[in-house]
């Protein structure tokens, strides 16, 4: 069967849209999610500079199964600190292949200044934040493998 002009250039354009929505996409509609094992928790990806230093001050709390994944251009000795949060965190550092190498569990909003910093000897080049209670709560430890989906 032979199309007609008009059904090519609709077939033309619908191929286009869908070549801009699927290989243009912006991060936020790839729902970008760290995953341990079969538990997911959708992340707010951050990468330049301002962000990471803002990271999550400010905000009155975390949804359930969300958190903060912090992206390094390189490996590094990562060091947190909790300055105007108003909840507590765990934190959790890992390699470039996905493996934690620390847990900081319960880590608390700091109250004064100067605020301590977290983190661990250890290079890494990810650090994820998660609710207070949430790695306990999901049995993650150090050793264990993350994936990164959509990222």
């Amino acid at each position: 069967m032979k199309m007609s002009l008009r059904a090519q250039r609709s077939n033309l354009l619908s191929f286009f849209l869908v070549f801009l929505v699927v290989g243009f996409c912006p991060a936020w509609a790839a729902n970008p999610q760290v995953c341990h094992l079969d538990n997911c928790v959708s992340v707010e990806v951050v990468s330049k500079e301002a962000d990471m230093e803002r990271g999550l001050m400010y905000r009155t709390g975390l949804d359930q199964d969300k958190g903060m994944l912090f992206v390094f251009a390189s490996d590094d000795k990562q060091l947190f600190w909790m300055k105007n949060m108003h909840f507590n965190l765990d934190i959790v550092w890992f390699s470039v292949d996905g493996r934690i190498i620390y847990i900081g569990q319960d880590i608390p909003a700091c109250a004064s200044d100067p605020c301590p910093v977290y983190g661990p000897e250890q290079k890494s080049r990810y650090v994820l934040e998660l609710n207070s209670g949430y790695t306990t709560s999901h049995h993650w430890a150090v050793g264990d493998k993350l994936d990164l989906k959509g990222i």
